[in-house]
């Protein structure tokens, strides 16, 4: 282990500006390069790794921060999350938190607007599996086709404004048979 008495160089051996090299996404380590220095496989900090854990690893050529104590390598961890002209914010703007994604994804929540946004590319889906159940408060707009596989239960008023059709029979057009003046009752529907 090295010892310093300069310490801006003991700085400069503890810490070092790099970028990410190499990404060994099923042990969760990478290699970082800074100048000429390469790491062997080392650690990067995650948001959270105890009961909750998260998962978002580095990019190749995402810039670091290599902290090696005492400046050792061997020992050294890789500190992501720093912007770079490659790598730059997906926002200015102090009122929003944001997440992009490589593919054009981004979920953002404007805490001044009070909007949550989740916007998907061309062919994205969104899948909620909650057996418990969704509950949603609050006015609800879809644009789009609806497909339901199970029952719908309404306790207000339903409006269509073209048409409902129930096995091929139209509320809006539909005929009678077995019309009889009178108090008689008409036919089904056909």
């Amino acid at each position: 282990m090295a010892r310093f008495s300069d310490p801006e160089a003991a700085a400069g051996e503890v810490l070092r500006l790099g970028t990410i090299a190499s990404v060994d996404l099923p042990n969760a380590t990478c290699t970082a390069q800074s100048g000429d220095i390469v790491t062997g496989d080392i650690p990067w900090i995650a948001q959270r790794a105890g009961n909750i854990r998260a998962w978002s690893p580095p990019s190749v050529g995402e810039q670091c921060l290599i902290l090696a104590p005492e400046g050792d390598l061997d020992a050294a961890l890789a500190i992501v999350g720093l912007y770079s002209d490659t790598c730059p914010p997906p926002s200015t703007d102090p009122n929003v938190s944001l997440v992009e994604y490589p593919d054009g994804a981004v979920i953002a929540y404007d805490h001044v607007a009070h909007e949550l946004t989740a916007t998907l590319p061309e062919g994205g889906s969104i899948t909620i599996d909650a057996p418990g159940g969704v509950t949603i408060i609050g006015d609800t707009g879809i644009v789009g086709d609806t497909h339901i596989a199970g029952n719908l239960n309404v306790s207000g008023t339903i409006k269509a404004m073209e048409d409902v059709v129930a096995d091929n029979i139209s509320l809006k057009s539909h005929k009678h048979g077995q019309v009889q003046a009178g108090a008689a009752q008409s036919g089904e529907p056909v």
